[in-house]
């Protein structure tokens, strides 16, 4: 984000950081780290429409949408004012801090406008794909598609089973390896899809059958609950394919897979964990061009790409690493849970 003019509470730092034009108070920086107050103001104003709100302590904050996320500018005392006692008593100790809420208003705008032109370009960027690569992803879909058909008409072989899976699997590949190639582009793409998570990594379980057969391998699905979450259906399914992947990549031949998937409490969770022989540095795993072994496949791009899509989907991702199994831990919005059907 292009820095505010005014002091600003960032909510993934969970920080207040000066504006580019006005710093912070010193009261602020010692109120936040001192004072339940100013936590619980600004947790209660991610949650809330956006609008003109008086923190605990007299000052003006301003809540905001940016670039699919909520920011909230803050630290200030503007006029048109609440007209508090505390108000008063800042604005005597802080006349520097003093603003009109046209000029917050207008900095929101300015922000808001710079957001839609790079949007608008990275959308114009998005459109022109390379020929060779779309004339590609269509002889894959030809080729699924003739599969499917000759398997409807005479049966689904083991030679047909094994050319359907290799197809699906290389579209996933294709959509991989589009999102690599503009990243800007996926972060872009809206949110307005409803996903059923525990649906889709049961079909991403089908695509990858015949690698896990190959490994002897075994994925066992399981969950409470299915939770929908509110997602793009262009971006997310790279997630599963991606966890899918690295777990029978790196797991150990024989081994199961296991996906655990629940909602609850305003959390969709999903746990993909397998047995590892390999050194799995839990931080650095995400970082793009990371790989953990010499002879296994791949330049390293699917998690760092799995955790900006989830990112997009303001969810975070995360690895933990114990006694040989390795766990991939994502956390999403829940949108709502539906029971399993009987």
């Amino acid at each position: 984000m292009i820095p505010s003019l005014f002091p600003f509470y960032d909510s993934e730092k969970k920080a207040l950081l000066d504006g580019s034009e006005v710093l912070l108070t010193k009261f602020c920086r010692d109120a936040f780290t001192t004072k339940a107050e100013c936590a619980m103001h600004y947790a209660s104003l991610l949650s809330k429409s956006s609008g003109y709100y008086q923190c605990p302590f007299g000052f003006t904050s301003r809540s905001f949408e940016f670039a699919l996320d909520k920011f909230i500018s803050t630290g200030v005392i503007a006029f048109p004012r609440f007209d508090t006692q505390e108000e008063r008593k800042r604005a005597k100790d802080y006349p520097e801090n003093k603003v009109t809420r046209k000029s917050i208003d207008s900095c929101i705008t300015y922000l808001n406008q710079l957001e839609k032109m790079r949007a608008d370009v990275i959308e114009d960027a998005s459109k022109v794909l390379p020929q060779a690569f779309h004339e590609l992803r269509k002889l894959n879909g030809a080729v699924l598609q003739h599969a499917e058909r000759e398997a409807n008409t005479s049966g689904q072989s083991a030679n047909l089973t094994t050319i359907i899976s290799a197809a699906e699997l290389m579209r996933n590949n294709f959509d991989i390896l589009e999102a690599l190639s503009n990243i800007e582009g996926i972060k872009s793409l809206p949110n307005d899809s409803t996903i059923n998570v525990f649906d889709l990594f049961y079909k991403m379980k089908r695509v990858y059958q015949e690698r896990t057969s190959q490994k002897r391998m075994l994925v066992l699905l399981s969950g409470e609950n299915r939770p929908l979450i509110q997602g793009s259906q262009k971006s997310f399914p790279i997630v599963p394919a991606v966890l899918l992947e690295n777990a029978i990549k790196y797991g150990k031949e024989g081994s199961h897979i296991r996906v655990e998937i629940s909602g609850s409490n305003g959390v969709a969770r999903l746990i993909v964990e397998n047995e590892t022989t390999e050194k799995i540095d839990t931080e650095k795993c995400f970082e793009r061009g990371t790989r953990f072994s010499s002879d296994k496949e791949g330049g390293g791009f699917g998690l760092f790409l799995a955790r900006e899509v989830v990112k997009c989907h303001k969810g975070k991702i995360r690895c933990q690493l114990d006694n040989g199994k390795v766990q991939m831990i994502v956390e999403l919005p829940l949108h709502k849970a539906i029971a399993h059907s009987t």
